[in-house]
């Protein structure tokens, strides 16, 4: 986002979230045209001003190599700040195939669906490993519990679609489940509504014979949270944590299976 937006769109965010959307008709101007809500007005001024999706942090990475010559199987890692932070020698692929990370610290699966065409199927890749949820968990206002089936639906929604939009491009689609946190309600998160999640992302790839990396099972404890000789702040991973994650990863790539 532009600096010189950056305070506009923090107290439009606010506004926001003062002034839902609602069902309710919508009013008309004298010219019997709709007016806009503080809702609309927010939203479409953010979509206006800023690069919501964040498409400029792989913009050149993506043109690069586009322009290469490296031909390998690609495999694109989509996902938030757990996929970003994974460094490659944690995730030791091999060589045989170009394993590209597109994480984006922060994004929720609204913004990772809006940068899928360019981040993923641009780059042509045989797979994707879809790994979002865990910031659409995150609550900005009010108990988080209260904002579960919000957060189900947007989830549902997005990856739906993501996976909708590769299959129709012939890329196979891996599933990740959303990571478990140490102390959920300090991060505004629910830690019910990540199971949910979680219970959701499992069927939806099985319904639809997609691999499932489920990284919840590998990180959690008995009590369900994340130890915390396995993350740095309750949240975000040590190597540790990786190492735990990588091999459902591997399983769920099966890399060797995929097309040369």
């Amino acid at each position: 986002m532009r600096p010189v937006n950056t305070i506009a769109a923090g107290l439009l965010v606010l506004l926001m979230a003062q002034h839902p959307a609602t069902a309710a008709p919508v009013a008309e101007d004298r010219h019997g045209l709709p007016q806009l809500s503080v809702h609309d007005f927010a939203a479409k001024y953010l979509m206006q001003q800023a690069d919501l999706a964040d498409l400029h942090v792989y913009e050149q990475a993506n043109a690069a190599l586009k322009s290469g010559t490296d031909r390998r199987p690609r495999i694109v890692m989509i996902g938030d700040s757990i996929t970003f932070h994974w460094k490659p020698d944690e995730r030791p692929f091999p060589q045989t195939v170009n394993v590209l990370n597109r994480g984006v610290p922060g994004q929720n699966t609204d913004q990772m669906l809006l940068r899928f065409e360019d981040d993923v199927v641009a780059l042509d890749p045989v797979a994707v490993v879809i790994a979002g949820g865990a910031n659409d968990a995150r609550v900005y206002a009010g108990p988080p519990e209260a904002a579960r089936s919000a957060v189900l639906a947007r989830i549902t929604r997005n990856v739906t679609a993501m996976a909708d939009i590769a299959q129709s491009h012939h890329i196979r689609v891996i599933i990740a489940a959303i990571t478990p946190c140490k102390s959920c309600a300090a991060l505004d998160r629910d830690p019910e509504t990540i199971k949910a999640a979680n219970a959701w992302l499992r069927s939806f790839a099985a319904s639809r014979h997609d691999a499932y990396a489920d990284y919840f099972s590998a990180l959690a404890n008995a009590e369900g949270t994340l130890p915390a000789d396995l993350t740095l702040d309750g949240l975000h991973l040590t190597p540790s944590g990786y190492a735990r994650m990588w091999p459902q990863l591997r399983q769920a790539v099966k890399p060797e299976t995929l097309p040369r």
